[in-house]
């Protein structure tokens, strides 16, 4: 049975205090989380909390490098394994630049992985006109998108939306950004059995949600609890339909910013990681940092 791998990406989120007045983590019980970690709040104090199939784990983004940690260079380590804020000379963001995008070019997972054969599968969806930019070099993307086009991944379309062959950025088709579209009802847990379902035909499946990041800048309480209620049926879901013997289920970040509320910037924090699968548990002590991540996948995929 050929070994799979699917990634949840979480823009900006990590694993912050246990304090109420900063953490909206600490207002919404991730009731669905707590069959496969062991708890329901998603907090530094809880960081290695774990059940036989899952761990929940606190991932150093700093990499050694002084200021606060960002995006480009945050998911350029992730998806390299390289460590990109010392050979950017700083943390870099949101958007990857030349440098960024070379080492992308050269060394991310979805290179690796398309070079080896491997079917690899971006999975979410784009309007058309972001797609043509895109394709022209003139739309700003994150380091996430960015690997993927220079790999040669197909970016997808509301046409595979359509399909159930790809996801909204928003989990949900209430949401969809082109005018006059009529596409399928499709809500947060939905959503993660689509995930699911895309991830058989693939040896990795990756998606990105980057609101969590955008409404951590904004300090915006109600959609933070919006934001984690979504993301509960979401990775419930996801856990729930996949099978954890043959799949390798991730979910994590680049960066803290949504877990503290009273600061408009990024944080210090650790990225909230989840790790599951059969063997989550002895694979979960290799994950350290963010540059771990493309070394610990390929690992399991192939050793």
């Amino acid at each position: 049975m050929a070994k799979k791998v699917v990634i949840i990406f979480l823009d900006g989120v990590g694993l912050g205090d246990s304090n109420p007045e900063i953490n909206p983590f600490m207002h919404v019980k991730m009731d669905r989380l707590k069959p496969w970690l062991g708890t329901d709040q998603l907090v530094l104090d809880t960081a290695g909390s774990a059940t036989d199939q899952a761990v929940l784990l606190a991932v150093d983004a700093q990499l050694g490098m002084p200021g606060l940690p960002q995006s480009g260079t945050g998911q350029t380590a992730i998806l390299t394994g390289l460590n990109a804020p010392v050979a950017n000379g700083g943390h870099y963001g949101p958007y990857p630049n030349s440098h960024l995008r070379d080492m992308l070019t050269a060394h991310s997972i979805f290179k690796t992985l398309h070079d080896m054969g491997h079917p690899v599968a971006y999975a979410n969806a784009y309007p058309d006109k972001f797609l043509d930019r895109i394709r022209r070099g003139k739309g700003r993307a994150s380091a996430n998108t960015n690997a993927a086009f220079l790999a040669g991944l197909r970016l997808r379309s509301r046409r595979d939306l359509e399909k159930g062959r790809a996801l909204p950025a928003m989990l949900s088709s209430d949401f969809w950004p082109e005018t006059n579209v009529i596409l399928p009802p499709l809500n947060a847990q939905q959503a993660g059995q689509q995930l699911v379902n895309l991830a058989q035909d693939y040896t990795l499946t990756f998606f990105e949600f980057w609101y969590s990041d955008w409404i951590g800048h904004r300090m915006d309480r109600d959609q933070s609890l919006w934001v984690l209620e979504q993301l509960n049926h979401f990775i419930g879901e996801a856990l729930e339909a996949v099978n954890l013997d043959d799949t390798l289920l991730l979910v994590i970040s680049d960066h803290g910013n949504f877990e503290d509320w009273t600061t408009k910037k990024h944080t210090p924090n650790p990225s909230l990681t989840i790790i599951a699968g059969q063997s989550a548990r002895a694979l979960a002590p290799r994950l350290k940092a963010l540059t771990d991540i493309k070394p610990l996948v390929l690992s399991y995929l192939f050793a």
